[in-house]
């Protein structure tokens, strides 16, 4: 408990430096809250239009689409604004060899190195995403409940753990490798997908996107969740899914670590 209060108080440390950083230059700021949250208008826009034309789309209505949307883009905006910052650094970090300082301080180093940065303007997208969700609850008159609420929030919680999951495992493999930001591009290219429904793709793709590259489980099963359309099996599976990520990148990081040698070595 006293190391878990400790990292707590660092976190908030790092957080309040990012906070007085983005005080400095408010109008940049505010232009990048504008964005993060027009690219959702934009999506919006797009799910008005089909719904225009149809009253389903592979069995989804548009309030539980939008329940979808909404969770997409809030798992995507912690991500980008909790860790995508700091992973995408590490690359260059290793390059020009500071991660040495990296490893010298008192404090865990995939916790340093992952954590140090928050991209403030990304809770913009978040606190948007919330209306969203509330406003598709209220489309599709989705009956709330708090076990449903509690499923749907370990569901969310799970979504950004697999991704943080997924895109650490990425992101280590610049220890050895120069050019590892294709594969990252490449990665967040395709989690695109997750912003639709797995039911409008073929058998074979719907299978892929749940058990081995796991976006069904970023939005479309949380919406599942809250609507409580959701298979009994998916939450224990969202759980074991980014438990077994959130593992994998942590002790991939410990053999990434001890055979950094610094650019000079």
């Amino acid at each position: 408990m006293k190391v878990l209060r400790r990292y707590l108080r660092l976190y908030a440390v790092f957080f309040r430096n990012c906070l007085v950083r983005e005080m400095e230059f408010r109008g940049n700021f505010l232009a990048n809250c504008a964005t993060t949250v027009a690219w959702l208008v934009y999506y919006l826009f797009f799910i008005e239009i089909v719904y225009a034309l149809t009253d389903q789309v592979a069995g989804w209505s548009k309030g539980e689409t939008l329940v979808l949307a909404g969770s997409f883009s809030l798992s995507w905006g912690l991500m980008n604004a909790l860790f995508s910052p700091n992973l995408s650094r590490l690359p260059e970090e290793i390059q020009k060899g500071t991660f040495d300082l990296v490893l010298t301080k008192p404090v865990d180093s995939q916790f340093l190195a992952t954590a140090r940065m928050v991209n403030l303007a990304e809770f913009a997208r978040t606190l948007m995403s919330f209306l969203v969700v509330g406003y598709g609850v209220r489309e599709a008159a989705i009956p709330l409940t708090v076990t449903g609420v509690a499923v749907y929030l370990v569901l969310m919680a799970c979504s950004v753990m697999i991704l943080f999951g997924i895109d650490s495992l990425i992101m280590t493999l610049s220890f050895w490798l120069v050019r590892i930001r294709n594969l990252d591009a490449a990665f967040w290219s395709v989690s695109i997908i997750a912003r639709y429904p797995v039911d409008i793709f073929e058998r074979t793709l719907r299978n892929i996107l749940t058990f081995f590259l796991p976006l069904a489980f970023v939005a479309t099963v949380p919406a599942r969740g809250l609507a409580r359309t959701m298979e009994p099996w998916m939450l224990p599976a969202a759980v074991a899914i980014a438990g077994f990520l959130i593992a994998a990148s942590r002790l991939f990081w410990l053999k990434a670590a001890r055979s950094y040698s610094s650019a000079g070595g």
